[in-house]
């Protein structure tokens, strides 16, 4: 059951064919709604719980507005912003709750996806990942990121047990991009505009070298320190300007790897006891940069000459001392 109540004085947003309205939804009512796919993850923090307590003692008046959304002719109801408020009241074991609802038809998923990126909720601030898995509806390179490498997320990661992800995909799309300066730095644009950034060519490179990667170091817990942003950058700067695909001649005073000769490269860098331990701790900035280049330039150089490269030669930067 839906009772309306009617409210003088408000206006329906103008960006959207959409209709604002005062309703009292039963629990019932609103458990049916959908959350769509670009969502974020429900996460129950403080504020989701003090907004339960209030909805006791307010007589469950909600705060702010929901947006439910309807694509085309479909009847399904997607819960489009709201999802937190929804689980406040779920969590209140009240029978029933008044909200300002905005109820919205969209052209199509993705139309739906851009308007929550505008709305995002204020009880859980967004992350750069919760965004970018709502513009993956209308960017198709993250899209492949995520289902080639599906050790890739836009939740959160536990570090501390057998690893289903080693990596979120701001921080990727990050690194990625710090890898292509000639100084790689911590400092980068916001990973929205990354994504914007991005390439097909890009992300097929991207997909190969995280193939390789993930073929060297696994998602085992022990080698987490190797998905972290320092060793990541690096690695992927020195896989820039090494590798390509069939072993043609690169950069003039260095070696030419393929794909599989940077593999078993990196896999000695997962083997090097000292190495990992070293990089507990260390950061993407002046300090560690140097070292980190330095401690890998001499692991790949060992394992490419028991390879039978011969004499090896690796980039030498300006920003590496001589």
């Amino acid at each position: 059951m839906s009772n309306v109540v009617k409210l003088t004085g408000r206006e329906a947003p103008k960006a959207k064919k959409s209709v604002m309205d005062t309703k009292i939804y039963t629990r019932a009512e609103s458990e049916v709604w959908k959350v769509p796919p670009f969502q974020r993850e429900k996460r129950v923090n403080a504020k989701v719980l003090a907004l339960s307590k209030a909805l006791k003692t307010n007589g469950g008046i909600m705060p702010g507005v929901i947006t439910l959304g309807w694509i085309g002719s479909d009847k399904t109801v997607w819960l489009v912003d709201g999802q937190h408020r929804r689980e406040a009241f779920l969590i209140s074991d009240l029978q029933e709750c008044i909200a300002d609802v905005r109820m919205c038809h969209y052209v199509n998923m993705a139309d739906m996806a851009d308007d929550y990126v505008e709305l995002n909720g204020k009880l859980v601030n967004m992350r750069p990942d919760d965004i970018l898995r709502a513009l993956e509806e209308d960017k198709p390179e993250l899209r492949r990121i995520r289902t080639t490498c599906d050790y890739v997320t836009y939740g959160q990661i536990n570090r501390y047990q057998t690893l289903n992800y080693v990596i979120g995909m701001s921080m990727l799309l990050r690194c990625w991009f710090m890898s292509a300066a000639e100084v790689p730095s911590r400092h980068s644009p916001k990973a929205t505009d990354l994504a914007a950034q991005l390439t097909t060519e890009d992300t097929d490179k991207l997909i190969v070298f995280m193939q390789t990667a993930r073929a060297a170091w696994g998602t085992d817990a022990e080698n987490i320190r190797l998905w972290g942003t320092l060793n990541l950058t690096i690695t992927m700067w020195l896989w820039r300007r090494l590798v390509t695909p069939n072993g043609v001649r690169g950069l003039k005073k260095a070696v030419t790897l393929t794909p599989d000769q940077f593999r078993k490269a990196i896999l000695s860098v997962s083997a090097d006891a000292g190495y990992l331990e070293w990089l507990v701790g260390r950061q993407l900035g002046d300090r560690d940069r140097v070292p980190c280049y330095s401690r890998l330039k001499a692991i790949f150089v060992k394992r490419l000459q028991q390879e039978g490269l011969g004499k090896v030669m690796l980039p030498q930067p300006s920003w590496v001392a001589r």
